[in-house]
């Protein structure tokens, strides 16, 4: 890629330079010729170093054609993401079970609608996000929200909080594994 890249900036750089008055056809011709010359020669050491199982040496001639030091390769990606990826990685798209949550409870962190912001719900106490109106049987629930607990509310809620406000959702199974799962993103 890094070839090609080269061969077409150098092609770029010769017409904008004819465009101008630079040099002739000819020499352009010539300069393109030496540079597709090299170039395959660079990968010919290149394809021959990797069929020799060499990473590194085919690393170190491609260094020798940037003129720069690359930066050592990516370790490959584990099979279990490390909290700092979750964190970082963006919440994933509702599913569509979400909509019936979403008519009451936003997923912006502090904005509340009807129901408390789902922003970090997970792994929170219930009853405690701010500026929420709860009902005094939220308030005075003993239930943090781990999956166990949201799932078993999401089935029935006035099992898990009596006197709740909620309407039962009416979730099936796969419905509230799916909203668990978005909320793990939030």
């Amino acid at each position: 890629m890094r070839i090609t890249l080269a061969l077409a900036t150098s092609t770029a750089l010769a017409l904008a330079l004819t465009a101008c008055g630079a040099p002739t056809d000819e020499e352009l011709e010539e300069d393109v010729a030496s540079v597709d010359a090299e170039n395959l020669a660079d990968s010919r050491e290149i394809h021959d170093a990797v069929e020799e199982g060499d990473e590194e040496e085919a690393l170190e001639i491609l260094d020798e054609e940037d003129g720069e030091e690359e930066a050592a390769p990516a370790p490959a990606p584990s099979a279990t993401p490390s909290a700092t990826a979750t964190v970082a990685a963006a919440p994933a798209a509702p599913p569509a079970a979400f909509t019936t949550c979403g008519v009451c409870h936003s997923t912006t962190p502090g904005q509340n609608g009807v129901g408390p912001s789902l922003a970090g719900i997970v792994g929170k106490r219930a009853g405690t996000v701010a500026g929420a109106n709860y009902s005094p049987a939220m308030q005075g629930a003993n239930v943090t929200w781990t999956e166990a607990n949201l799932r078993r509310y999401l089935a029935d809620p006035n099992a898990v909080v009596p006197g709740g406000l909620m309407p039962a959702p009416g979730l099936d199974e796969a419905e509230i594994n799916a909203v668990v799962n978005y909320l793990k993103t939030l």
